[in-house]
């Protein structure tokens, strides 16, 4: 009893059950993490080293930066992400090989969502899942799995994470104004957690956005705040090496010495040493101080500390001997660096500075192929160099291609027309490609010859005379005006026709539908047996006005004419299957929709089919015959024509009017004189007699009545059956 009063003590009771409680949650946490947890850990990792993606992030490799403002500028060519972005998207090919992990986090995540809402790994859950969506570049789920972390766990580990994260979708959708907001609050964050990671991160991308928008008063200040307020001397040195490194990006390299200098006051690691140190003697090259650089460079290579980075330093010396302009012996460090440092990002950097100047210079062949060496791997040089790298392949194989009809041309040879187009063609696609690469006196060059050289019979000319024309426009605006002339009047029904219509001013009513007069003119010289004449008119509706209005008919005139007339099935099959195909709701298309079935039968060698073999009707004979009974009777007596009066005895003979009259009065007349009223009485008397009107009873003999009544007399049925 006094165990059981001991039991029943509130106090212990209250222990009891918080411990109960206490061990159940730590059971749920226990089976979330070896049931679900762990296994979604394990795959999110196997998928991160499928595609290295978390591996170049940690790697503590010195930074490539190229002072190129292309590189880091927003500019009208920048239709796809951010460049300053790429490094965090995930691509297809990346995925490709760990779709299946990626998917399967997605999953484990929302198994533990759902069957363990209460355990402790629901906030690292929802950030896996968010991750997930984020490597398989799906930004709105994504963001809608970040935004869910910060609501539930508002003050939890991952917030900071997961603010950034949303970020980074924002950059890469070039949602800058709402970047810049949840940037903000990831600082917050960020400060508030002790995050340091995740704050240089954010300081980084608030920079890059600012710089991105050519606003460098504003990339810098993030930088300059973080300094200030704080009081770790290692994040000082890290942030004031990324302010120094923001200036040698824009070219700043005075200012850019000054920032890094002030990098080693607050004691540096290893690698920030270093990178000072590297870009330190850069800007001096730049600056064209090449011995200070020297000293420098010579220092870090002889480090052993800094072996690791031996390609960076021999960078630098690339950079110094490309600068003194030292072709000789840049030629041969080069070939140093391909057998010593192959694909390293810091050579790539060198290649595609290399790459730069060349083009530059005009030197576009040998700028290709550095170019070319720039996007072997995937480095912040990545996109521009691939991009550069297919436009000037693109550029040398136009010359190539122009060249012999340009030579003959100038040899006063004469080439045939389809050359003629394709040249056209080839110096128009030349022009576009220097308008790509910013070579406005190219352009004009190459739109003027391809606009010359086009045979103004081709539609493909229509193209030509516009854009040359819109190419025009701000420097000869009378010239641009004439060619747009000369598209409407030559090219009206054309796309680019109708364009430099609206451009000009023209109405619709400006239109002469000359289509109409074309078909008109062919089915007159159908009619009148011109059949070649008429077939070249048809045809010319068909190459010069392609779907125009009367495309249907004329389709099946061409067709009816191949049948008809010059028997020739064949072709006529061709006609009539490209009128069923392309208008097939229309009349002329059911038409002949049975003969297409049956010319494609006959075609094929197929056995006909009962619906489309031919049929014969029926004759009917009649059981008399015919003839004789359409033949007049004969013997039969004349008949007597009466001399009737006719309308027009009116005004010709009107005595007959009134002999008429008077005969027709005098018949009346003899028919009441001879009527006999008691002849006419005694005949009315024999047809109705009084017994017939009168009902008959059949009475029985002893004089006695019925009992029933008699039956009902039915009256005559007078309906008329049908």
């Amino acid at each position: 009893m006094k165990i059981l009063k001991k039991i029943t003590n509130p106090y212990i009771l209250a222990l009891m059950l918080f411990a109960l409680l206490f061990s159940c949650k730590r059971w749920d946490n226990f089976t979330t993490y070896y049931n679900t947890y762990y296994n979604m850990e394990r795959v999110k990792k196997e998928a991160e080293e499928e595609f290295d993606y978390q591996e170049e992030k940690t790697k503590n490799n010195p930074r490539v930066i190229i002072p190129d403002s292309a590189l880091y500028s927003n500019n009208d060519q920048n239709t796809g992400i951010p460049p300053f972005m790429s490094e965090f998207v995930i691509t297809k090919k990346q995925r490709q090989q760990v779709e299946k992990q990626v998917d399967s986090i997605i999953i484990k995540g929302s198994k533990v969502l759902s069957m363990h809402p209460k355990s402790e790994y629901v906030e690292k859950s929802l950030y896996n899942i968010a991750t997930a969506y984020f490597y398989k570049n799906e930004w709105l789920p994504c963001q809608v799995k970040c935004a869910e972390v910060v609501d539930k766990f508002p003050n939890g580990d991952m917030a900071a994470d997961a603010l950034l994260m949303y970020s980074k979708t924002l950059l890469i959708q070039k949602k800058y104004d709402q970047a810049e907001v949840m940037l903000s609050r990831t600082v917050d964050m960020a400060w508030q957690k002790k995050k340091y990671d995740i704050l240089s991160q954010a300081f980084r991308l608030q920079a890059e956005s600012q710089l991105f928008q050519n606003n460098i008063k504003e990339a810098v200040k993030p930088y300059k705040q973080a300094i200030v307020q704080s009081d770790d001397n290692s994040l000082k040195a890290r942030w004031q090496l990324d302010l120094a490194l923001l200036y040698y990006k824009i070219a700043k390299f005075d200012r850019a010495i000054n920032e890094l200098n002030r990098v080693f006051q607050y004691g540096p690691d290893y690698i920030s040493y270093f990178e000072a140190k590297l870009y330190t003697a850069n800007s001096l090259s730049y600056l064209g101080r090449f011995d200070e650089a020297k000293v420098i460079l010579d220092d870090l290579e002889d480090d052993g500390k800094f072996e690791e980075w031996k390609a960076s330093t021999f960078s630098g010396k690339l950079l110094l001997l490309r600068l003194k302009g030292d072709e000789k012996e840049l030629f041969e460090a080069e070939k140093t660096a391909d057998s010593a440092f192959t694909n390293n990002p810091a050579i790539i950097g060198h290649y595609y500075s290399r790459a730069k100047d060349l083009y530059d210079s005009n030197d576009y062949n040998r700028a290709l192929n550095y170019y070319a060496k720039s996007k072997v791997v995937r480095t912040p040089v990545f996109y521009f160099a691939n991009h550069m790298s297919q436009v000037l392949t693109q550029w040398k194989l136009k010359n190539a291609q122009i060249f012999t009809p340009m030579d003959s041309l100038k040899k006063g040879l004469s080439i045939s027309d389809s050359s003629r187009a394709e040249f056209a063609k080839h110096l128009y696609e030349l022009g576009r490609i220097h308008e790509e690469l910013g070579h406005p006196d190219s352009v004009d060059y190459y739109y003027d010859y391809a606009c010359k050289v086009a045979s103004m019979d081709e539609n493909e000319s229509a193209k030509y005379l516009y854009v040359n024309a819109l190419n025009l426009e701000n420097k000869d605006l009378q010239k641009s005006d004439s060619l747009m002339e000369i598209v409407v009047h030559r090219f009206t029904l054309t796309d680019y026709g109708k364009e430099a219509m609206k451009k000009m001013g023209y109405t619709e009513a400006f239109v002469i539908d000359t289509v109409m007069e074309i078909y008109h003119s062919g089915t007159d010289l159908m009619r009148n047996n011109e059949i070649q004449y008429a077939l070249m008119q048809f045809n010319k509706i068909l190459t010069e006005y392609p779907h125009s209005k009367v495309e249907a008919r004329t389709l099946y005139a061409i067709g009816w004419i191949y049948e008809n007339q010059l028997l020739n099935y064949d072709s006529a099959l061709v006609y009539y299957k490209r009128l069923v195909d392309e208008y097939p709701s229309t009349s002329y298309a059911e038409d002949v929709k049975l003969t297409v079935e049956y010319l494609t039968v006959r075609q094929t060698g197929q056995p006909v089919p009962d619906y489309l073999k031919p049929r014969e009707m029926e004759q009917y004979v009649p059981q008399q015959d015919l003839i004789k009974l359409l033949e007049p009777p004969k013997n039969l007596p004349p008949i007597k024509k009466k001399d009737d009066f006719e309308f027009k005895d009116i005004f010709t003979n009107p005595s007959k009017l009134l002999d008429k009259s008077k005969e027709m009065i005098n018949e009346q007349v003899d028919k009441v004189k001879n009527f006999d009223l008691k002849s006419q009485l005694d005949s009315m008397k024999n047809q109705i007699s009084l017994d017939s009107l009168t009902p008959k009873f059949n009475i029985p003999e002893g004089g006695e009545l019925p009992t029933e009544p008699p039956p009902t007399v039915q009256p005559p049925d007078t309906t008329i059956h049908r």
